[in-house]
Parts: structure tokens; sequence; C-alpha cells
């Protein structure tokens, strides 16, 4: 799985795993112990993406954005089926470790980017 470095806002910079394949996306951070790394989910077309947390034993907070703007922050909690997000399109997902968003100040309309842009 390929590493990056994940921008938000003016002075955010965080490392991240790269989610790109098919098989990475579905995988995402299943069975992962906490504190999960955090993963970033390309797409290279904006749509409709919603996550479920089944396998996933750390709560996590998903950030959705399209095209370098975060759209909608929502909380995964562990082992749950409920569907989340997906209320807008998103081209790029990534999911951080509970709480990370509050601390770090992280909020809707934020700008968010690879710090290597990277495409599928």
């Amino acid at each position: 799985m390929k590493r990056n470095f994940i921008c938000i806002g003016k002075d955010i910079v965080l490392p991240t795993l790269l989610a790109i394949t098919a098989e990475e996306q579905q995988t995402g951070l299943m069975y992962k112990e906490w504190p999960p790394p955090i993963m970033s989910f390309i797409y290279s077309y904006p749509s409709y993406n919603r996550f479920w947390m089944k396998n996933c034993p750390s709560p996590l907070d998903v950030v959705f954005s399209l095209d370098g703007i975060i759209t909608e922050i929502c909380k995964g909690e562990p082992h749950s089926t409920a569907m989340i997000g997906g209320n807008t399109p998103s081209n790029l997902i990534v999911e951080l470790p509970f709480g990370s968003c509050v601390k770090l100040g992280v909020k809707e309309g934020d700008k968010i980017s690879l710090l290597n842009p990277i495409k599928k």
C-alpha cells in the first residue's frame, strides 16, 4: 500500500496510507486495532460514497471531501453496519482515529488535499 501525506487547512500535515485500488478500498481499516493509521480513499470521479464499520474495531472520524473541500465529517462506530456519509458527492475520503478532527480543529469547509496528488 502506498503512503503519502494529507494536508488539512493551512498547517496540518499528517502521514496517510492510500487506498487506491478497489481491494484496498474494500478492506480499508478492517481489523486495525487502536490507534488505527490514517487512511485516505482516492476516487477518480466524484460519487456518493458510503462506508460501514462492520469489521473495524476502532472508532473513526470519517472526513468526506469534494475537490479539495471538506463537505462532511461523520463518526464511525466500531463494528457498526449502519451506512455513514454519502450525503454529498466525494472524491477523497480520509479516516482518522476518532477525536482527531476535534483535537486538530478540522471542520466542514476546510481545505484538504494530498501532498503529492495521485490519480487512480
